[in-house]
């Protein structure tokens, strides 16, 4: 190895450490998670510069920088690690963390939502074109009867959800579910990419056909009362773990320059954001679908149903992608 030209080419690496470490050490407080993250990783390539030059060279003065730069980054890391309060922590995470990775990554977002939208536009199409097609793409579990038969019964029926212990147990079936077929997303995505983007199409279609025949059959207003609610939230949430699946899908399977490992270190920040967000969502989407969404005209005007889908939606949305201020860029 060419030392002289091995420590040229190291030495903007090791800089970039002891910078870091200087603002650190006056803001260490103020830190934002990409900060924390971009020093690790210059501790990390520092470390492994200082193995591989302990087995070319002795140089006490050479040795000696590389020697306290890592400790120097060793004890401000993994004390900050140890010293940083949880309460103060998740605060951060909720309020600036995670609507700062769901900007950064909004285009993998927009790629998902795309497919999960074409999948919808795909299956109404399907059912304008010929309403027999219903049948054909809606499995048979939820394809019993006609759409103004099914709403016609429900509004002279007593309401289903008439307990607080129903709307749990029916709640939690919901979202587990929902978690399940989000991570069936997410690991099509991280395995195969195509294999993401196709289940969220084909989410897609089969609402686009159930909406279709609903508003076909001249109950529209019913299907959004009755699903708006919680598809304001469970909705989204699929897309967004089909995104993080498409995230970490990129990383392993197209790792650029990276080592996979390494690529996958990268992006591992934004997934567990993503996948966390999305599976708080789908917690409240659960509740509101096995409470809220279950009443009928009976019991709330569904004006009012779809007033509330129409602020839950804005609301998810504002928090995911409006910059504020005090967040982390």
């Amino acid at each position: 190895m060419n030392l002289e030209k091995f420590i040229a080419n190291r030495t903007a690496v090791w800089q970039q450490l002891e910078d870091a470490l200087e603002h650190a050490e006056i803001a260490s407080d103020e830190l934002t998670h990409d900060e924390v993250q971009r020093m690790v990783e210059l501790y990390r390539r520092t470390c492994s510069d200082l193995n591989l030059i302990r087995s070319y060279t002795a140089n006490p003065e050479l040795m000696g920088r590389l020697n306290l730069l890592a400790g120097r980054a060793y004890r401000f890391i993994y004390r900050a690690g140890h010293e940083k309060p949880v309460a103060p922590a998740f605060v951060r995470l909720v309020k600036s963390e995670i609507p700062a990775v769901f900007r950064r990554q909004r285009f993998v977002i927009a790629i998902a939502a795309f497919a999960f939208i074409l999948g919808a536009l795909t299956g109404a199409a399907a059912i304008a074109i010929d309403p027999s097609n219903g049948p054909r793409i809606i499995p048979p579990e939820f394809f019993t009867e006609r759409p103004r038969d099914r709403v016609a019964k429900l509004e002279k029926a007593e309401e289903r959800i008439d307990t607080m212990e129903k709307a749990t147990t029916f709640g939690a079936s919901l979202y587990t579910h929902n978690i399940q077929v989000t991570f069936l997303a997410f690991s099509l995505g991280a395995l195969t990419i195509v294999g993401g983007l196709w289940l969220l199409f084909y989410n897609g279609v089969l609402l686009g056909a159930v909406a279709a025949m609903y508003i076909f059959d001249g109950v529209s207003l019913f299907f959004f009362a009755w699903v708006g609610p919680h598809g304001a939230l469970e909705l989204p949430s699929i897309i967004f773990g089909g995104a993080a699946g498409l995230l970490a899908g990129r990383a392993l399977l197209m790792p650029g320059d990276l080592s996979r490992t390494a690529s996958l270190r990268r992006a591992l920040p934004a997934v567990w954001r993503i996948m966390l967000a999305t599976a708080i969502a789908l917690v409240f989407a659960g509740l509101i679908e096995g409470s809220f969404s279950q009443f009928t005209s009976n019991s709330i005007p569904y004006g009012l149903k779809i007033a509330i889908a129409i602020l839950l939606f804005t609301g998810l949305m504002l928090y995911l992608f409006a910059r504020r201020v005090d967040s982390v860029s």
